[in-house]
């Protein structure tokens, strides 16, 4: 579990993930296949629902569901949005969700060791950086502990990934609370596109080893199903003095999806995973472990081409230990509504609600050093939304009016609305802009934590931190291999986490969190698509942004100004696909991140290479370098380094 440690944030903690095993044998995972390889399936190298065998101008035309939970071009969203489709994906040889990430434009990843990732957009990143909503087929990662996401703990087959969207900007309006500073949704592929057999194996570097099996086949006459097993083995990364920091780690898990076509206008999937992990400790030399498993059931009623009622169902449970300061077992249950309709000619409506309920027991380790008081909580809430998307003038601009209702066991009513629009200057041009509130509402560690025996408390009066955001956004098909996307933000934040006095030098105790922070962030993201070729396709994208977070006038709260500390004002990011013959491509991909100078970390340069191999239809050999450019390096504080690692790899499909 990840450990709570005070970091030099005053608001934030920091965390190293939990880690778990689950015993998973490799050799059986490289056999198995030919138990089960009946009837193989072709295998399609080149499928033409790729998004990276599009051209631009196809591209552009892509529909996306995250802005508007309806399916839309991507040319005409009033957001900042980009699509990373599951092929990219494969083609970088990343073996998890927070190295996926790296390859989207205006999200910002830093890896603190084998296991721990800081991972935000448009500010405020921490280990327990708690703005960003994410979401995987539906069911949202999140955890109510912190209101952020384990990354050690979420995991999928990389290559079931279709594709992954991402919104920078508030999404609150259809998402909910905790979607302020952004909105990523993992969308996996349907059991249709998994057929047939697939196992991979491979190890170097970073990587002790890894291995990953699928098996996809029918479901009599109404379906298709798929089963996955996979396992993977990181070595320790290095710590800032000499020697590797003793946190290897182990991930396993178990998954399958079904989807039926139960009559011409219905569908069910159900879907869910198990997974269990451990990662070594070097303060406690106990293993520390993270286990759990998720269902979700989803049903679709399809009336016509513009009208749909979809219905979902999720409980996800997930077990902690850090083997230090405290345990966790919590349960999640969500059911969510969605309905999709026309009125007239000129307007889409989405409307939906949920209920979603969650348990935990939140065992103390160390009573003296971390503790939340009651050790038990249960919290509820219900939510409805409703969106409209006027077409005010026909094929050219469109008004987008949303907002969410949400009920909460911790502020009671929150009301979370936006204003967007898209104006279509012609086929090749579209303008946007959207003004927008949302807030983060509280959690455990806000409202019921108890550290250094009473010194720092959670406190009930805690509100929710609140921001009310401004965008403008320009996207331009320059020409049939030129294309543009610029976005500008401005976003103004109230009732930020703070503490009534100095933690390090209190005037009085217990220390408790209140809402006295306040602060601005402004920038600009641009990203440049060029495929020069059809064989050849860059992608570049620069992000500047600048912020400023203190406290009213009055507070004795001398750290939050620290906020500022963990977000680089300018990220360049440049990636090269090169397919140099039928059997042969390579990504490149560099990354150049500025320093964070309060807490000592130096701007850093990065180049990781990926070329394939395709011995032959069904069989692919890979070899991956990342960080190439230096032995080691660090990206976030906290004392470790991420080294360059080389590792291969060996695909069969069958």
């Amino acid at each position: 579990m990840p450990k709570m440690r005070m970091q030099a944030v005053n608001t934030h903690f920091k965390h190293t993930s939990c880690r778990g095993v689950l015993p998973a044998s490799i050799l059986f995972m490289l056999i198995a296949p030919s138990v089960y390889a009946v009837n193989p399936q072709p295998l399609l190298l080149a499928r033409v629902d790729d998004l990276a065998s599009l051209s631009l101008e196809s591209l552009m035309n892509i529909d996306v569901v995250s802005v508007s939970k309806r399916s839309e071009p991507l040319q005409q969203s009033p957001a900042a949005v980009f699509v990373l489709d599951g092929s990219t994906i494969i083609r970088s040889g990343v073996k998890s969700i927070p190295e996926a990430l790296r390859l989207i434009p205006g999200v910002q990843v830093a890896r603190l060791d084998s296991h721990s990732y800081a991972i935000t957009a448009r500010g405020f990143n921490s280990t327990v950086a708690d703005k960003l909503e994410v979401l995987m087929d539906g069911r949202s990662l999140y955890t109510p502990l912190y209101s952020g996401v384990f990354w050690d703990a979420q995991d999928t087959l990389m290559d079931d990934i279709e594709r992954i969207e991402v919104i920078r900007g508030p999404g609150a309006a259809l998402w909910g609370a905790n979607a302020v500073n952004g909105v990523v949704n993992i969308v996996t592929k349907s059991a249709a596109n998994t057929q047939g057999g697939f196992q991979q194996a491979g190890g170097g570097g970073e990587f002790d080893g890894f291995a990953a099996w699928r098996y996809g086949g029918k479901a009599g006459a109404l379906g298709h199903y798929r089963v996955y097993a996979k396992t993977t083995h990181y070595a320790p990364q290095e710590s800032a003095g000499a020697g590797d920091a003793n946190d290897a780690r182990n991930h396993d898990q178990l998954g399958f999806r079904t989807d039926l076509q139960l009559s011409e206008s219905d569908k069910l999937t159900l879907q869910g995973d198990l997974y269990k992990g451990r990662i070594d400790n070097p303060l406690s030399n106990k293993a520390e472990s993270t286990s759990g498993y998720n269902v979700i059931a989803r049903w679709k009623r399809r009336y016509d081409h513009s009208t749909d009622t979809e219905v979902q169902f999720v409980y996800d449970q997930s077990s902690r230990d850090d083997t230090q300061t405290f345990t966790e077992d919590r349960n999640i249950y969500d059911v969510d509504i969605k309905h999709r309709f026309t009125v007239g000619k000129r307007q889409n409506f989405v409307i939906g609600g949920g209920y979603h309920t969650t348990d935990d027991n939140i065992g103390s380790l160390n009573p003296a050093v971390l503790k939340f008081v009651p050790a038990a909580r249960k919290d509820e809430t219900v939510d409805v939304f409703a969106q409209d998307q006027i077409e005010l003038i026909e094929n050219k601009l469109h008004l987008t009016l949303g907002a969410k209702y949400e009920n909460n066991d911790y502020t009671g009513d929150e009301f979370q609305p936006s204003a967007r629009f898209s104006y279509i200057v012609d086929e090749r041009n579209t303008v946007w802009g959207a003004v927008s509130r949302a807030v983060r509402i509280p959690n455990r560690l806000d409202h019921t934590i108890d550290i250094f025996g009473g010194i720092l408390v959670g406190d009930e009066n805690f509100t929710s931190e609140e921001v009310l955001a401004y965008e403008f956004g320009y996207r331009t098909l320059l020409n049939s291999v030129l294309s543009a996307d610029v976005a500008v933000f401005y976003n103004e934040y109230d009732k930020l986490r703070s503490f009534t006095d100095d933690f390090f030098n209190p005037q009085s105790v217990p220390v408790r969190f209140v809402n006295d922070g306040a602060g601005r962030t402004q920038g600009f993201e641009l990203t440049v698509r060029w495929e020069p070729q059809p064989a050849v396709k860059v992608l570049a994208s620069y992000v500047y942004q600048d912020m400023d977070v203190a406290v009213k006038f009055g507070s004795r709260d001398v750290n939050i100004a620290q906020n500022n500390e963990n977000d680089p004002n300018n990220q360049v990011n440049l990636r090269l696909d090169w397919d140099i013959a039928d059997s042969w491509s390579v990504q490149a991909r560099a990354r150049w991140v500025d320093a964070l100078d309060d807490v000592e970390v130096k701007a850093y340069s990065a180049l990781d290479i990926t070329s394939i191999w395709r011995l032959s239809p069904r069989v692919e050999l890979s070899l991956v370098g990342t960080n190439l450019l230096d032995p080691q390096h660090a990206e976030f504080s906290g004392g470790n380094e991420i080294g360059r690692s080389i590792h291969g790899q060996f695909t069969w499909h069958f």
